[in-house]
């Protein structure tokens, strides 16, 4: 079983609390975000989608456009996609904030979104 950890993103401020999580000390969102600024081409992208974070955490309703639910039916933990452009960050409720599981881009999208439930599935087992 993976070793789960969560941590502040320090560039959302909001009365929602976002973490991201952080598996077997390895951070998927932070790789997803040094592979954007890496690549270069989506910098401006990846900017907006962390203004949709921080909207959202500031209880800020956009579109499902860039924030909608992606909850399956009869899941009671909710999920989240935030999007900007071709770029997509998933999430889930949870006692400790809205997670931030993984981030992805359109192209990718039913993939990352199966392997997000899978680490959520992961990550809530190991809670109990």
């Amino acid at each position: 079983m993976p070793k789960f950890a969560l941590s502040d993103i320090p560039e959302v401020k909001g009365l929602i609390r976002f973490k991201k999580l952080l598996i077997n000390d390895v951070c998927q969102y932070d790789q997803f975000f040094d592979q954007i600024r890496k690549e270069g081409n989506l910098s401006k992208q990846l900017i907006g989608l962390l203004n949709n974070l921080n909207q959202v955490a500031n209880l800020k309703r956009l579109p499902k456009e860039k924030f909608r639910d992606i909850t399956p039916a009869k899941d009671p933990v909710k999920e989240f996609e935030i999007k900007k452009g071709d770029l997509r960050l998933y999430v889930f409720k949870d006692e400790a904030g809205h997670i931030v599981v993984i981030g992805g881009k359109k192209s990718t999208q039913d993939e990352d979104i199966g392997w997000f439930r899978s680490i959520k599935k992961q990550y809530l087992e190991s809670k109990k």
